[in-house]
C-alpha cells in the first residue's frame, strides 16, 4: 500500500477535481488494491457514483469483479459490477459505463464466477434499474455471448425476490409497474420456462416441464405466503395456550407478571402487523398482478390460434382449431382471464 492508494480513495469519496484523481490513478502501483479498511478504488467510485473516476480506473485496468474484503455493511458481498446495479436508477450513468466496458471485453478473460455475475446483471437491472439500463444489459449479454441464464430469466428473478421477501405492498406495486413496462417491450420472457432438474436424478420427472414467471408467482410464491398465514394461525393458538399457562403458573401478584404481559402484547401486535402486510401483498398478487401478467400472455396465444385457423397458414383439415371463429376465440380468452383469478389450479399445467 502506498500513499497514493489512500489519497485516491479519499479523492473519489470527497469528489475532488478529476485532475487530482487522475494524478493518483497513474501513481498507484496496484489499481485493484484493497484492505479490510476499504475496498478497491473502483468499488468506492461505484458507491459514490463518481462516473468520471470510474472511467479513469477502468482505462487503467480496474477489475469490476473484485468483492470487498470487509463484509460488515449491507451489499458489500457484491462485486463492483453488481453493486452498481443495486444502487438503482440514480446510478444509471455508472451502470451504462460498466456495460460499455464489458461489451468490449472477451468472455475468455473471465472465470466462471465472473461469468455468473455478468449473467446476473440483467436480473439486477430489471429489479433495481431503469428500462434503458435493463435493455442495455440484455444487449451486452448478447454482444459478449453470455446468453445462457444462471437459471431464472430477469422476470422470474424479480417475481421470486420480490414475491418472497418484500412485505410492503406499495413497494411491490412500484416495482411491478416498472416491470410491466419492460414486459410490454419484450413479452417473450412471459413464456420462457425454468426447467428444474429436481427429480431427474431418480428418474422421476415432475408432472410439468418447467415454470413460467406467472406459474412461479401463483404456485410457489403464493404457496409460501399461504404457509405464513397457517403459521400465524398456529401462533395465535399458541398464544391462547400460553396465556392459560401463565394464568396458572404466574399470578398477577408475581413481580414478573406485568412485564411478561406487556411483552406478549407487543409480540402479538408485531405478528399481527406482519400478517396484515402479508395479506395485503397476497391480495395484490392474486387480484392485480397475476391477471395482468396473464392478460399480457394472451396476445401470443391469440396469434398462435389465429395462425392455426388461417386458411393458408393452418391448412390442415384434421386440425380441430380450424373450427374456431373470432367469437368463439373471444369467449375462450375471456374465460381464461377470469379463470386464472378464480381457479388458478386449473391452469397449473399451462403456467407451471
Amino acid at each position: 500500500m502506498g500513499v497514493h492508494d489512500t489519497k485516491l480513495n479519499t479523492s473519489i469519496v470527497q469528489g475532488h477535481a478529476l485532475t487530482e484523481i487522475n494524478t493518483h490513478v497513474h501513481k498507484v502501483a496496484n489499481i485493484n488494491f484493497q484492505c479490510k479498511a476499504r475496498p478497491t478504488a473502483l468499488y468506492t467510485a461505484v458507491v459514490y457514483n463518481n462516473v468520471e473516476a470510474a472511467a479513469l480506473l477502468l482505462e487503467r485496468g480496474a477489475d469490476m469483479m473484485v468483492v470487498p474484503l470487509k463484509k460488515c455493511v449491507k451489499n458489500e458481498s457484491e462485486c463492483a459490477l453488481l453493486m452498481a446495479f443495486k444502487q438503482g436508477e440514480s446510478h444509471e450513468d455508472m451502470q451504462l459505463l460498466l456495460l460499455r466496458h464489458l461489451s468490449n471485453c472477451n468472455c475468455d478473460k473471465f472465470d466462471s464466477v465472473a461469468l455468473k455475475n455478468i449473467a446476473r446483471v440483467a436480473q439486477y437491472a430489471m429489479m433495481y434499474c431503469s428500462t434503458r439500463a435493463f435493455f442495455a444489459a440484455e444487449e451486452m449479454k448478447i454482444k459478449m455471448g453470455v446468453v445462457k441464464s444462471t437459471g431464472f430469466n430477469p422476470l422470474m428473478f424479480t417475481v421470486i425476490q420480490v414475491g418472497l421477501f418484500e412485505d410492503n405492498v406499495a413497494t411491490c406495486v412500484k416495482i411491478f409497474e416498472h416491470i410491466l413496462e419492460i414486459v410490454d417491450k419484450d413479452s417473450t420472457m412471459l413464456w420462457q420456462r425454468y426447467y428444474s432438474t429436481i427429480g431427474k436424478q431418480q428418474g422421476a420427472l415432475r408432472p410439468y416441464t418447467g415454470g413460467t414467471a406467472l406459474g412461479m408467482l401463483l404456485f410457489h410464491v403464493m404457496a409460501d405466503r399461504e404457509k405464513r398465514c397457517t403459521e400465524y394461525a398456529e401462533y395465535l393458538d399458541g398464544v391462547v395456550r400460553g396465556n392459560a399457562r401463565m394464568a396458572q403458573y404466574m399470578p398477577s401478584t408475581d413481580p414478573h407478571h406485568d412485564g411478561f404481559v406487556q411483552f406478549v402484547i407487543e409480540r402479538e401486535a408485531e405478528q399481527k402487523s406482519i400478517h396484515e402486510k402479508n395479506l395485503a401483498v397476497m391480495s395484490y398478487f392474486t387480484k392485480e398482478l397475476a391477471p395482468c401478467l396473464f392478460a399480457k400472455m394472451l396476445p401470443s396465444m391469440r396469434v398462435a390460434l389465429a395462425m392455426g385457423t388461417h386458411p393458408r397458414l393452418g391448412d390442415q383439415k384434421a386440425c380441430g382449431v380450424r373450427q374456431l371463429n373470432a367469437d368463439i376465440m373471444n369467449v375462450i380468452f375471456n374465460q381464461l382471464v377470469s379463470g386464472i383469478v378464480t381457479s388458478p389450479e386449473d391452469y397449473k399445467f399451462m403456467c407451471y
